[in-house]
This record gives C-alpha cells, structure tokens and sequence, in this order.
C-alpha cells in the first residue's frame, strides 16, 4: 500500500510517503481520468505477460488498484487544495485477506462522493489523521533520512484503513452482469454492481478492468479503449453525468490492436493506440480548439477592418 501527497512548500511536489510502487502504471489511463479529482483504476494481470516484456508472466497472477483525488484539508502555500493518492499491489493466492480491505477502501470512496461531490470524507479524515501538514512536509524533504519512520507509516496505513467501518450496500444493477457496462456513479445499483465486479478481479474469478473515470462522458468514449472485461462508472462533474443509466458496452476481444493499459508503460513510450475521438472529447483539446477558434474570430474582425497585423 503506497501513499502519495505534496507537501506545504512549492518545492514539495507530490511523492509517495511511504515507498513508491515500481513504476507508474497509471499513466496509461491520462486521457481518460485525472489523479487530482477523485477516480479508481483497477487492472489485472491480461493473460500474456506482466507487460514488463521479461516474460516472467507476474501478471497473470496480480492486481493493481489507484484511488486519488482524496482532498485532504491541507493546502500548499499557494492556496492549492492537497489530494492524497493510494496505490495497492496485490496477487490473487491473497485475495481472501486483501480482497476485503481494497473493497472496503472502494466503497468508502464511492460512498465520501455520495455525501460530498468533492469527495470530502471518512478516507479524508483517516489521511489527514496519519499524515499531519509538520510530518509530511519532513518526510517528502529527507526520504532517505527517515526510511523507519516510513515503514511505521506503511503500517499505521494498513492498520486504518483495514479499520473502516463496512459501508453498506444496496443490489446489484440487473445489467451489472453483462461482460462490459458503464454507467454513472450514481445512477441505481451502478455502485453495487461495480464493486462485484471489482470483487471478482481481486479474486481472480475474473480478469479484466474496473474504473471510475472522471473524463469521459458516455459509453462512445470508452468503447474503442479498452478491450476485454470491463465495468466503467461515470464521476461526473465538469464532463460527464453521474446519474448515467447503465448501458452495455459493444464487445471488444483482445488482439484487436489496442494495448490494454495494464501493463506498466516505460515514461517515454505511449500506452497504446487511442482512438481519435477520445482525444479530441478530452477538456484538453476542447479548450484548445476553443482558442483557435477565438484566435480566427479576432484575426478576421482585424482583417475587416483594415487593421495591419
């Protein structure tokens, strides 16, 4: 279990406290989702190879899980709001003792969002509890200096959040059984039936993907995307509909030529084949077509009248 935030001074950019997981899987998911607004990946092993390209094969026997955007009540000296981030590691032979603390960490999640768009809640609290603004600050400055007191921290970590109190949980959406859904976050049954299936992929009854992606809209921007077993909720905000009817997703097998993300892509390398239309329904690239269209408007009414560029 690794833990990333920022510290108060500028200089202290987000960095795990703890350790750091072995490379930045998550990466691969940036058209999609933004770590600092609240999300959860989920990925498992894809059957060919722990995407390292050793050929050991780890993957087939492993989970990987990111949930961030978790505000804390800390800001930067800027004013900036600070989030915390958490990345689990896990294989399946210790699903029976893991599975039932990532589950309930996901559902505090879903659960802080339901009571709070912003996400502000019970994990807020917890973090905020084990990681005061004087201690992180010191820890993120001098990592090498203080390698005990990270490990004390790990532990503390683990121990709080296999604490949480079990959110309960309403049933399933009937549609929640099909191979490949999306849905928003708060849309009836999407909650229950998203973490069934993340149930499944921590035990290895399944393989696949479950996330909770807060840059996509509808089903069209994650249909080409992701290929295999997949369950995708909506968090709404600035882009999509949190209250999204569940739809099914149209079947997409593997070796159609789009990588699945799981796998951990070297920094300079791109993820995979991404589909145009997700790049240009990113904010991203709204915003900068938004600006060339401004750009032409201002440069025509010049041109008209008779102004010399």
């Amino acid at each position: 279990m690794h833990l990333r935030t920022r510290g108060t001074p500028r200089e202290l950019e987000n960095a795990f406290l703890n350790s750091a997981p072995d490379n930045r899987w998550w990466d691969a998911y940036a058209d999609w989702t933004a770590t600092e607004r609240p999300c959860l990946l989920a990925v498992t092993g894809d059957g060919e190879g722990d995407g390292n390209g050793d050929g050991d094969g780890d993957d087939r026997a492993r989970w990987r899980v990111l949930l961030s955007g978790i505000p804390s009540i800390r800001t930067d000296s800027g004013g900036r709001l600070i989030y915390y981030t958490l990345v689990l590691e896990g294989t399946y032979d210790t699903a029976e003792q893991d599975g039932p603390v990532v589950l309930g960490l996901a559902a505090r999640l879903l659960a802080d969002l339901k009571a709070d768009q912003k996400g502000r809640g019970v994990l807020s609290d917890i973090l905020d509890g084990l990681c005061p603004a004087a201690e992180v600050d010191r820890l993120l400055a001098s990592p090498a200096e203080f390698a005990s007191d990270r490990e004390e921290l790990t532990t503390r970590l683990v121990t709080a959040i296999a604490s949480l109190d079990r959110v309960p949980r309403e049933a399933p959406a009937g549609l929640g059984q099909a191979d490949r859904w999306i849905a928003g976050r708060a849309a009836p049954g999407a909650a229950a039936a998203f973490l069934t299936r993340l149930g499944a992929l921590l035990s290895g009854a399944e393989r696949g993907q479950a996330h909770l992606l807060n840059m996509v809209s509808d089903a069209e921007d994650v249909a080409e995307s992701f290929p295999g077993r997949l369950a995708v909720l909506v968090e709404g905000g600035t882009v999509g509909d949190p209250h999204l009817p569940l739809e099914k997703l149209p079947a997409l097998g593997l070796g159609l030529g789009v990588r699945v993300p799981p796998g951990p892509p070297e920094p300079s390398a791109p993820p995979g084949d991404h589909p145009k239309k997700v790049w240009w329904r990113t904010p991203m690239a709204q915003a900068s077509l938004a600006a060339l269209l401004l750009l032409l408007a201002v440069a025509g009414m010049l041109w008209i009248w008779g102004v010399p560029f």
